[in-house]
C-alpha cells in the first residue's frame, strides 16, 4: 500500500515540479536578457515633462523617432507635465529598471528641483541617471509692445525708475525663465514682481495682452511671437548672439556684464538600467539632434544641439546643480 501511495505521489508531483522549474527558468532567462541589454517586445515610453508643443515635446518626439528606427523597437512619447518635471521623473524612478521608461526634460529634474522643493519624491543623485544631453535653447527677454523701452539699456532705466510697479510672467516657479529673471534682478538691481503661470502658453498670452510687461522665454517659444510682431525681443540671455536672430544683442554686451542663463534639454532614466541599454539610447538620442533634417528645424527655432559623452554630461549636471542652487538660494524661490 505504501509503495502504491509513493508511486502516486511521485506521479502527481513530478509534473508540478517541472512546471515550477519551467516558470523559474523562463523568469531567469528574461532577467538575464535584461541584464544583457535586451528589451522585451512592449513599447518603450519617453515622458515629455511638458504639455504638447514646445521644445521638450519636439525633442522627445525626434528622439523617439530616431531610436525607433535605429533599434527596431517601438518608442512612444507621453506628455506628463507637473512639479517642474518631478511627476514624470518619479514615474520612471518607480518603474522596473528594464529600460522601458525614460524622460526628456529641462534642468529641473537634474539640477534645480533638489534646491527648490523641501521634499523630493526621489534622490536625484541616487535615483536619476543622466543619459544624454540633447540641446540648448537660449532665453530671450520679451516685452509687451505697448511699453516704452526700445532697447535693453532703455529697459534697465525704465525698470529702475519704476521699482515694484512692473511684473513678469513665467511658465511656473523654478522654471529657467523664472530663475533667469531672478538672476537678472540680482545682477542688475531690479525690483520686478513675479507672476507664475501653469505653462508657457498662458504666460505668453498675458504678456501679449499687457497683463504683465515682460517675460524670459526660450528661443523655440519666443521667436515665432517676435517674428509675428506680437511682442518685442530686446536681448538674449547667453553671451553669444543667436544665429536665428543675430540683430538681438546679448544682455552681457548690452548692460549686465557676464550675465548668462542657458536652458538645456536632456534625456534621463532611473538608475539600475543595464549599461548596454543606456548606451543604445545615448547613441540614438545623440544621433537624433545632429541629423541634417533636424538641424534645419533646430536652427529656425534657435535650438542648439549639444551632444556629449555620458561622462561629460554627468559631470555637467553636477556643475549645473551647484550653479542653479546658488540662484535659487539668492532668489528665495521655493515650490512648497
Amino acid at each position: 500500500m505504501n509503495t502504491c501511495n509513493n508511486l502516486c505521489f511521485i506521479y502527481n508531483f513530478i509534473p508540478r515540479l517541472c512546471a515550477v522549474l519551467f516558470l523559474f527558468l523562463s523568469l531567469l532567462a528574461s532577467a538575464v536578457a535584461q541584464v544583457g541589454g535586451s528589451w522585451s517586445d512592449k513599447p518603450i515610453k519617453i515622458f515629455a515633462t511638458s504639455p504638447p508643443g514646445g521644445t521638450i515635446d519636439l525633442l522627445a518626439r525626434i528622439v523617439a523617432s530616431e531610436c525607433s528606427q535605429s533599434t527596431g523597437k517601438s518608442f512612444i512619447v507621453e506628455n506628463r507635465a507637473g512639479a517642474n518635471g518631478n511627476i514624470a521623473a518619479n514615474t520612471v524612478v518607480q518603474s522596473p529598471p528594464d529600460g522601458h521608461q525614460w524622460f526628456v526634460t529641462l534642468p529641473g529634474v537634474f539640477a534645480i528641483n533638489r534646491h527648490l522643493f523641501k521634499s523630493m519624491p526621489f534622490d536625484p543623485d541616487r535615483d536619476i541617471l543622466p543619459v544624454a544631453m540633447l540641446a540648448q535653447s537660449p532665453l530671450i527677454l520679451l516685452i509687451n509692445n505697448s511699453v516704452p523701452p526700445q532697447n535693453f539699456p532703455d529697459f534697465l532705466k525704465w525698470v529702475k525708475s519704476n521699482p515694484g510697479k512692473l511684473s513678469y510672467s513665467s511658465a511656473g516657479i523654478g522654471t529657467t525663465g523664472h530663475l533667469g529673471m531672478e538672476l537678472l534682478k540680482q545682477m542688475a538691481g531690479l525690483d520686478i514682481l513675479h507672476v507664475p503661470y501653469k505653462g508657457t502658453a498662458a504666460a505668453t498670452t498675458d504678456l501679449i495682452s499687457g497683463q504683465v510687461q515682460m517675460t524670459f522665454d526660450n528661443t523655440t517659444n519666443a521667436l515665432p511671437h517676435i517674428r509675428s510682431g506680437a511682442v518685442r525681443g530686446i536681448a538674449v540671455g547667453q553671451k553669444l548672439r543667436i544665429e536665428s536672430n543675430p540683430d538681438l544683442p546679448t544682455i552681457h554686451e548690452a548692460g549686465v556684464p557676464n550675465f548668462e542663463v542657458i536652458p538645456w534639454f536632456a534625456i534621463g532614466t532611473r538608475t539600475g538600467v543595464a549599461k548596454e541599454i543606456v548606451d543604445k539610447v545615448h547613441a540614438c538620442a545623440s544621433a537624433s539632434v545632429i541629423k541634417p533634417e533636424n538641424q534645419k528645424r533646430f536652427s529656425n527655432a534657435g535650438v542648439i544641439p549639444q551632444p556629449m559623452s555620458q561622462l561629460a554630461f554627468a559631470n555637467y549636471v553636477q556643475v549645473e546643480a551647484g550653479r542653479w542652487g546658488d540662484i535659487v538660494r539668492k532668489s528665495g524661490a521655493t515650490a512648497d
